[in-house]
């Protein structure tokens, strides 16, 4: 294992989008570590799931201590 504990973990390159073992390439083309090759295999699921659940979240903070509209008088 290198000095950063990461040479057994998996990534996924997003350029190339293969799975690989240990951050062999540049960092900015990579999502990980993760424990598996799986895991890594599923990343953009992943972050995709992700992402989603963040704009569910600042869409409810976006609501915030906004009154709820008042019906209208029909």
């Amino acid at each position: 294992m290198d000095a950063s504990g990461t040479a057994d973990k998996f990534y996924f390159n997003t350029r190339t989008r293969e799975v690989e073992q240990g951050p062999r390439s540049m960092a900015k083309d990579r999502l990980g570590p993760y424990d598996t090759y799986a895991e890594a295999a599923q990343a953009l699921e992943l972050a995709r799931r992700r992402s989603e659940a963040w704009d569910e979240e600042d869409a409810r903070e976006d609501d915030w201590g906004v009154a709820p509209s008042a019906p209208s008088a029909g």
